[in-house]
């Protein structure tokens, strides 16, 4: 086999928590009685003789630096790919367990100390069944499932899921990206090793609250599976979606037939557009792979006098308790313990003339978008969660309008030049990567 020759290799570590674990993505947190499917670590590896590069996508709501980097410091221990050559991101199904403190839930306790050894295991696997591999890729669009879930409103205010059909919706004031792109993983004999997706949707959800679940980014790879009918890795990277989910708040509320049924609609009618993609893509056995890792600064917000005040005159009261006025109240207290700024870092990764930028925290669907139009690459995925969590991202805009992505807690903290910052970083690094 030539060097240059691509070879492959996917797996899955199984990272479901144990029943009693506290559930994120609540503002109080939930307690898991049941599992209504696995959780899982992701892994695609890619080995061109000349560079290897691991991509991962875990179920979780997201993963905290400190959880990254171990996992990324045992990877290159036990595989010897290099830290800026992994991407680590997070679905954010609102259905596994709480990986860092958010509002009224606390990481659960020993959670990352069992889950972080599975994640690099899952690329060791990957990287144990390398084998020659072609690839391709290409994108499709998919329109139906994406609303932009920030709305103005009559009086001018901009509110965050104001319910359906409600009197006083103007209409939606961001956009949204249709787009979904693909890279597809053969054996040279044309068996399926591994899909990476990318679609920027938030969880569609339909579990119950005590369920753990992986929501509808693991049915996608299900149904994607099922189309195709035969057994591989599926991964689908989250894209930029910290203000789009599948509520068009302008029609009226669904009426579910099942507990699942939008989660299966949206992951049927996701991998369709995926397997139209698939057969139209021409596919290569030697492609260039790349890497670029870079630390952006951005400061941290923090509460004025008055609102601290308030927080200090709180009596005290059990956090499952608050209210959310003083919940907020509490994040307020907790934000004076944050450090006055975070280094967070943005990456971007070549497979032949895909590009991939992965950024930290919930990133605005604008920033995507921006990204996108300024990408040389053929094909270019922009996959938020990434190798970090910062928070909600908003755009100069959305600080301006106000909303709940902007409400200063530790799940919206950064300073509003941090989402351009990471944009242009982000643009710059895929330059690098894919010169003019």
């Amino acid at each position: 086999m030539p060097e240059e020759t691509l070879r492959a290799g996917a797996s899955l570590s199984n990272i479901t928590p144990a029943l009693g674990s506290a559930l994120s993505g609540s503002f109080h947190p939930r307690y898991a009685e049941d599992v209504e499917d696995d959780l899982h670590a992701r892994a695609l590896v890619l080995d061109n003789g000349e560079k290897r590069l691991a991509l991962v996508v875990c179920d979780l709501i997201c993963l905290p630096r400190k959880a990254v980097d171990a996992a990324k410091a045992r990877i290159a221990e036990r595989c010897g790919i290099p830290p800026e050559a992994v991407m680590i991101s997070c679905t954010h199904t609102h259905s596994g367990p709480a990986t860092c403190g958010l509002l009224g839930t606390d990481e659960v306790p020993g959670y990352l100390d069992f889950a972080v050894p599975r994640i690099a295991d899952a690329v060791e696997r990957a990287c144990r069944r390398l084998a020659p591999a072609r690839v391709a890729w290409g994108a499709g669009c998919e329109p139906g499932l994406v609303f932009n879930r920030r709305y103005r409103m009559k009086d001018g205010s901009v509110r965050m899921n104001p319910g359906y059909l409600h009197p006083d919706l103007v209409g939606p004031v961001g956009p949204t990206d249709p787009e979904v792109g693909a890279l597809f993983v053969e054996t040279l004999e044309g068996r399926p090793i591994a899909v990476l997706a990318n679609y920027a949707l938030h969880y569609v959800g339909g579990a119950p609250g005590t369920s753990v679940s992986a929501d509808y980014f693991a049915r996608f790879g299900q149904a994607l599976q099922r189309m195709r009918g035969e057994s591989f890795v599926v991964l689908l990277g989250n894209g930029c979606c910290g203000d789009v989910n599948n509520c068009n708040y302008r029609g009226p509320a669904p009426t579910p037939a099942y507990r699942w049924e939008r989660a299966d609609r949206a992951a049927n009618l996701l991998a369709a557009e995926v397997m139209k993609v698939w057969q139209r893509c021409s596919f290569r056995q030697e492609v260039a792979l790349d890497c670029r890792l870079e630390e952006v600064t951005a400061a941290v917000r923090q509460p004025d006098a008055e609102t601290l005040a308030k927080a200090r005159a709180m009596p005290p009261k059990p956090v499952s308790d608050m209210d959310r006025d003083e919940l907020y109240l509490r994040e307020a207290l907790i934000m004076t313990q944050e450090p006055p700024e975070v280094r967070t870092p943005v990456q971007a990764l070549r497979v032949g003339d895909l590009g991939i930028a992965a950024l930290s925290g919930e990133i605005f669907c604008q920033f995507g978008l921006d990204i996108k139009a300024a990408s040389r690459f053929e094909t270019t995925m922009v996959i938020e969660l990434a190798n970090d969590y910062t928070g909600y991202i908003p755009t100069l805009a959305a600080f301006e309008e106000g909303g709940y992505e902007t409400w200063l807690a530790r799940s919206s903290k950064l300073e509003p030049a941090a989402g351009p910052r990471m944009a242009e970083t982000a643009i710059r690094l895929l330059a690098e990567l894919r010169p003019a």
